[in-house]
């Protein structure tokens, strides 16, 4: 992790080389002088942002983080974010439909909604240099305002909603876009400066949005956050996360899932109920009742019957045994015990959740459409969370002795991906 990813008076490179490429579309100006921390006039008050702006900044620390300094004249404003809500009501995305309900309402609050200087100027760098990322806030604060009318938000908790399902991703613009890249699978180094994102947009929030309520910017701190404590960056669990943290864990996985080609409702709704005690059921109820009244098509779910789900089960088991040996271990040390108790946790908790649902010794040639569905979903996601136990264990760790790695290795070798659910 770079020094400068939370260091603000650094300038960050990739939200630099973002609001850069976005100057070129917009009016980006220094709306003071920028100093470098000895007072040294690095770019004039109402000069434009460039290329050469940014070469000067990446050699310097400066007197006030960069974000306090620019200005996007002619940003993304309430007006643009209407007219973008809109936009996705009109479409044929899988989220619209469902969602139609609400979008009188949103779409009248939204114009009005209030956009700090700071979110103006990365919301603009975002829709100009990734359009994907900015199509994502938008469909953020559809969902998260939705979720909160239908559990009875007042005006000024429907506010909150809407800025957080807005601006909850808004770290994202400080870390490297490889790393965001889905199609390229994440190694333990990459992950570290994923997972740290939730806190930058807390900390941006915090230090230089002042005005907005500090509950906005502890929840964009906690959207990645689980209840049962296995979620990141601060590993926070129950009462730690506040309702609106919640509300955004929530938004933040159906957006993910709902990029499935098959039923994104119902691998929502079923990534959100696998693992009991992970969301708030609250807001897991609304996408549970979004995937029942949308009525998707399942798809070839008949020709994909569970591939070996029994032997997962004693993959974990496995897995399990050898977490609890290695914490036993008198070579273990202090950090080596940690990440041991860490990997049984997720490997409880997921096992929990499995048996919880029945389908270890589930019978495909009698079951269901439905219940083949439910039973390829749960493969596919019983794989994706083994796969990230290792790095879920590590990424918060410093670097292990070869001593230590060595204790750890027959541990992450249980939890080699098998094909039966490749």
């Amino acid at each position: 992790m770079n020094s400068n990813e939370t260091d603000l008076n650094e300038a960050n490179p990739h939200a630099l080389a973002a609001i850069v490429e976005a100057s070129a579309k917009r009016s980006i100006v220094a709306s003071e002088d920028i100093l470098d921390e000895r007072g040294v006039k690095l770019w004039a008050r109402g000069q434009p942002v460039s290329e050469s702006l940014q070469q000067r900044l990446l050699e310097r620390k400066l007197r006030q983080p960069l974000e306090a300094s620019l200005q996007a004249a002619d940003g993304v404003s309430g007006a643009e974010l209407k007219a973008a809500l809109e936009a996705f009501f009109s479409s044929e995305h899988v989220m619209a439909a469902a969602l139609k309900p609400w979008a009188p309402k949103l779409v009248d609050e939204v114009a009005a909604l209030p956009l700090h200087s700071v979110a103006q100027l990365l919301l603009t760098a975002l829709q100009a240099s990734r359009a994907g990322a900015f199509d994502h806030a938008v469909r953020g604060m559809a969902l998260a305002g939705a979720i909160a009318l239908s559990t009875g938000a007042d005006a000024a908790q429907l506010r909150l909603a809407l800025l957080g399902g807005l601006l909850h991703d808004l770290g994202e613009i400080y870390v490297n876009p490889d790393y965001l890249n889905p199609k390229q699978p994440l190694d333990l180094s990459g992950y570290r400066h994923v997972a740290v994102h939730p806190r930058i947009g807390a900390v941006l929030l915090t230090r230089l949005a002042s005005d907005y309520p500090p509950a906005l910017a502890r929840a964009i701190g906690e959207h990645h956050e689980r209840l049962d404590g296995t979620g990141y960056p601060g590993r926070l669990s129950s009462a730690a996360i506040s309702p609106l943290g919640r509300l955004l864990a929530v938004v933040e996985v159906t957006l993910g899932v709902a990029a499935a080609a098959t039923a994104p409702w119902a691998h929502a709704s079923f990534a959100l109920r696998v693992v009991p005690g992970e969301f708030d059921g609250a807001y897991v109820g609304f996408v549970a009742a979004a995937s029942r009244q949308a009525d998707e098509d399942l798809g070839d779910a008949q020709a994909l019957p569970p591939k070996g789900l029994s032997s997962v089960n004693d993959q974990i088991g496995a897995a399990l045994a050898q977490a609890f040996q290695i914490n036993k271990s008198v070579q273990a040390t202090p950090a080596v015990r940690a990440i041991a108790e860490r990997a049984g946790l997720l490997l409880f908790r997921l096992r929990t959740g499995w048996n919880a649902m029945g389908l270890w010794s589930a019978d495909s040639e009698d079951a269901s459409l439905e219940a083949r569905f439910e039973i390829r979903m749960a493969g596919r996601e019983l794989a994706y969370r083994m796969r990230f136990i290792r790095r879920e264990c590590l990424w918060a760790e410093k670097e292990l002795s070869d001593e230590d790695a060595l204790l750890l290795a027959p541990l992450w070798m249980c939890l080699e991906p098998v094909s039966a659910v490749a």
